[in-house]
């Protein structure tokens, strides 16, 4: 009775060993950067710090039409990080600043829809031809503060999740409404989903800048970025709109999941907004972090590519901040507020009895 005991015991743990050492699914990530100097080090870092296995990663960057470091800064960290990931795929075109018909980067004409389409097709295509898990497209605008975020979709399994990202305002990563031309609407549902009134995951018409696709699922095969590839398509020249109404008429949801702190996504620029106004959005993201939780943080590689505003008072003779000696974490933050701010402050220590 003795030996069978033992026997069950080490079958038992034979049977636990093999399943804790079966490998992570195969991730294949599709990232476009354009004039994304000033979001990068932040992005890759964040990026690297997913608690993922990077052999299980593999990674496709594209980069055209840029007026920044851009292109720069992704040889710098690519030459630092290619052989911990399974694959980097890059296509870097330097020379031409802009599209012709452009009126400034953040107009998006007809012909830099169509190069937008094709480029996230050819991802989509080339994840399915090297048999990878799961595809997923993740914009440089966005910081996955959470490392566990990739781990959490997976989880889900659902066919394609995205995780809610915060932002200004009322800006997020997804719509909870949708026109019957196919463009964005208001509803009463948006407000209670994005300020985590209601926890879960929801069906949504539309998620973008980071969406997880599970390719082993067969109905993957019908998603699709291309209008082409769409029956009777009555869209909008859009890739993320393509994309949804290619999932809505194969029978696919669109999940969005806010039971968690994800990360962050930048407000997109207005079509005549200059360059410069996307630094600011980047301060003003940067600045609700830090009033929620840690600050955005860089990898020492990059870190020279970050730089802060000189500081000064604003034309008074002195700024003052008071804060009391008992509270060092608010102080801490303040600090790094007026870091991002370009602001002189001196501090003024307080007491309150306590």
């Amino acid at each position: 009775m003795c030996r069978r005991f033992v026997l069950f015991c080490v079958i038992l743990c034979f049977k636990y060993v093999a399943l804790s050492e079966w490998k992570k699914p195969t991730v294949f990530i599709a990232i476009l950067a354009r004039n994304k100097a000033h979001t990068l080090p932040y992005f890759l870092t964040t990026l690297e710090n997913l608690a993922y296995p990077k052999d299980r990663i593999s990674l496709w960057i594209r980069s055209d039409h840029n007026s920044d470091k851009t292109v720069e800064i992704l040889h710098k960290w690519i030459a630092t990080v290619k052989d911990q990931y399974h694959m980097i795929n890059t296509a870097f075109v330097e020379g031409e600043e802009s599209y012709v018909d452009e009126h400034g980067p953040a107009h998006w004409t007809k012909e830099r829809f169509n190069h937008v389409i094709s480029l996230r097709e050819s991802a989509l295509n080339l994840a399915r031809d090297l048999w990878a898990d799961y595809f997923l497209a993740l914009d440089c605008d966005v910081f996955l503060t959470n490392p566990q975020t990739l781990n959490i979709l997976i989880s889900k399994n659902y066919t394609i999740v995205a995780p809610m990202l915060k932002s200004e305002g009322l800006y997020s990563n997804f719509w909870h409404g949708m026109t019957d031309d196919y463009y964005y609407q208001r509803t009463d549902d948006y407000k209670p989903v994005l300020n985590r009134e209601k926890v879960g995951c929801f069906n949504v018409p539309m998620v973008h800048s980071c969406v997880l696709v599970d390719l082993r699922k067969y109905v993957s095969d019908l998603l699709t970025y291309n209008p082409q590839q769409v029956p009777n398509f009555d869209g909008p020249v859009d890739d993320i709109i393509t994309f949804a109404i290619a999932a809505n008429r194969s029978g696919v949801s669109l999940n969005l999941c806010n039971d968690e702190t994800f990360g962050y996504v930048m407000v997109p620029l207005e079509q005549d907004d200059k360059l410069i106004m996307d630094l600011d959005q980047l301060t003003n993201i940067k600045l609700e972090i830090l009033s929620e939780e840690e600050p955005l943080v860089v990898s020492k590689l990059l870190e020279s590519y970050i730089s802060f505003p000189e500081k000064d008072t604003l034309g008074f003779d002195k700024i003052f901040m008071i804060n009391l000696v008992r509270r060092p974490e608010r102080r801490r933050r303040m600090n790094l507020c007026f870091d991002e701010l370009g602001l002189h402050v001196s501090v003024v220590d307080a007491v309150d009895g306590r």
